[in-house]
């Protein structure tokens, strides 16, 4: 036994020592400490180490998903996804859950990064379906992503203004002012074209959010997305060229090619073909996307309109249907709806058998429970009928039977000799009493009785050795001496036997709820002493040849 304990104390010190060896560069946990805080200081940690000279598998891993989540961070778009690709190797078999969401989660952005937005969606659904519930951040950057590839791919069924809804709980959950402006603006976006009054009262909350944070780039947004929304006919132009305006006001370095288009439309309505036709030639400040393209067609088709110039009109109307109508029929759109069904129908069957192994386990349970319960019933019914033998066999012997040992003890002024007469008292009521098992509170009065005196009482069991010692001339110290592997519980229950207690009394003071326990202790203690016989047989036969009748005369 001793072995086993210090081998295994050896292979602990081992496992703990290998531990300690495994540690993570502090420099990658400080660059994961600044990620949102300060990712452009969380990337120039990065840039600053020697990837190569990094120790470890655990290191190699973490270094590469903090170097592409502070690349996303920074908004420098990736062209490969070849470093994420070790980080979602590693941690796929790793017990580090929070870690592995975030390689999934990037592994799609880098996706979504070279242009691939099927390949990225099925990236971020598995990020989504692996990601703690409470993992409030990971959690919402999915569903901004999964709701950004909705919005831009035109997929419809509501999935991107659901995945914007999302990313807004989480961010709120989270007190992150910044990313709840930019998620308000999101779902008002998505509601411009259904619920102008949602999106108007959206676009005023992220107003001042961007006010509070200081934030110029994103208050521009929502000043030019709030002038889009006036483009409805049931909203005022008038409210749309004010916060045109207002964009243009603290526009900066933040103009993008649609927002010169959108504000020579609104001019263009309001009858400013002048103005309208100035911003409509402003230099862009990119190549135009599909996107661009829409809003300037439409632009130059109400620049004409105004003009009465139905020919060009229609020739720029045609134009304007044929690139909205390859934006609503684009195959990304299909294709996204259809990854995103899989995971759907994937996710549903594993909630049901989840429900199905939920049912299994509150089927296991209830049988368990249901046999816990029999088997304390058994128990409590044996109980109640051990109980019952017990107090019979007890009051089957005769009250009289210990009236010697009461005189005898009552020779004794001390602790012990008023212990064990309460310890009689308690026979001789248990042999009085009309006891029957049921619920009557003097039977349950009775059964308390039976209370073990525990080896902690020590004024009852050193009196007791003392008494027996006395009356029967050092007995008990003799077998202590002989038999030196008995336990003191073992000579206090020899003591019990020496005051000549039936096995009933000896177990009422043990706790006992049946002889049958009494009698096996007794063997126990026969077959350490190695005597022939029964144990009751030599003791009575050690107490006749070592009892004293002058020892005990007056009061000690």
């Amino acid at each position: 036994m001793r072995t086993f304990f210090y081998t295994s104390l050896t292979l602990l010190l081992i496992a703990i020592a290998m531990g300690c060896t495994r540690s993570v560069d502090k420099r990658l946990v400080l660059a994961d400490t600044l990620m949102w805080t300060a990712p452009d200081s969380s990337l120039a940690i990065l840039k600053a180490i020697n990837r190569h000279t990094l120790q470890g598998d655990e290191n190699q891993a973490y270094y590469a998903l903090l170097r592409t989540q502070a690349q996303f961070r920074c908004n420098i778009p990736l062209t490969t996804d070849t470093l994420i690709t070790k980080a979602v190797d590693y941690y796929s078999d790793n017990h580090n859950r929070e870690h592995y969401t975030r390689a999934l989660l990037y592994k799609g952005g880098a996706y979504e990064d070279v242009g691939d937005p099927v390949e990225a969606i099925k990236w971020y659904k598995q990020a989504e379906n692996n990601a703690d519930s409470t993992d409030y951040q990971n959690l919402a950057q999915i569903n901004i992503r999964l709701g950004d590839l909705y919005y831009h791919n035109y997929a419809s069924n509501n999935l991107d203004l659901e995945k914007f809804k999302k990313a807004l709980y989480y961010y709120e959950k989270l007190s992150d002012k910044r990313m709840v402006m930019i998620s308000l603006i999101n779902v008002a976006n998505v509601y411009r074209a259904t619920d102008s009054k949602a999106a108007k009262n959206l676009y005023s909350r992220a107003e001042l959010l961007a006010k509070e944070i200081n934030d110029s780039n994103n208050l521009y947004k929502i000043y030019i997305s709030h002038a889009v929304l006036c483009l409805n006919d049931s909203i005022p132009l008038e409210e749309g060229k004010f916060f045109s305006k207002r964009a243009w006001e603290i526009a900066g370095t933040f103009k993008e090619n649609c927002d010169y288009y959108l504000l020579g439309d609104i001019y263009a309505r309001l009858g400013c073909l002048d103005s309208a036709e100035y911003y409509l030639k402003l230099p862009v400040v990119n190549e135009n996307t599909a996107y661009d393209n829409v809003v300037r067609y439409k632009c130059m088709m109400d620049i004409e309109l105004s003009k009465n110039n139905l020919a060009e009109y229609n020739r720029l109307n045609k134009l304007y249907e044929h690139i909205v109508d390859s934006l609503e029929h684009n195959k990304n759109k299909y294709l996204l709806l259809e990854e995103e069904a899989k995971f759907d129908k994937s996710e549903s069957l594993n909630k049901k058998n989840k429900i199905s192994i939920l049912k299994n386990w509150v089927t296991w349970i209830a049988v368990a429970l249901c046999t816990i319960f029999i088997i304390f019933t058994i128990l409590y019914h044996v109980k109640k009928h051990n109980t019952k033998k017990l107090i019979e066999e007890l009051r089957n012997e005769h009250i009289s039977k210990y009236n010697s040992l009461r005189e005898d003890i009552d020779k004794l002024d001390n602790g012990f000799s008023r212990l064990m007469q309460s310890q009689i008292d308690v026979f001789e009521e248990i042999m009085a009493s009309g006891y029957s098992p049921n619920k009557n509170p003097s039977d349950y009065k009775i059964t308390h009785k039976i209370n073990a005196i525990d080896d902690s009482k020590i004024d009852f069991w050193n009196g007791l050795r003392s008494y027996i010692n006395h009356r029967y001339d050092g007995l008990l110290d003799k077998i202590k001496q002989d038999y030196l592997i008995l336990t003191d519980s073992d000579i206090n229950f020899i003591g019990l036997m020496c005051c000549e207690f039936s096995d009933a009394a000896i177990a009422v003071c043990l706790g006992l709820r049946n002889s049958s326990s009494v009698r096996s202790r007794r063997r126990k203690i026969r077959d350490k002493m190695k005597i022939n016989g029964l144990l009751d047989v030599y003791l009575r036969k050690m107490m006749e040849k070592n009892y004293r009748r002058d020892l005990i005369q007056e009061k000690s």
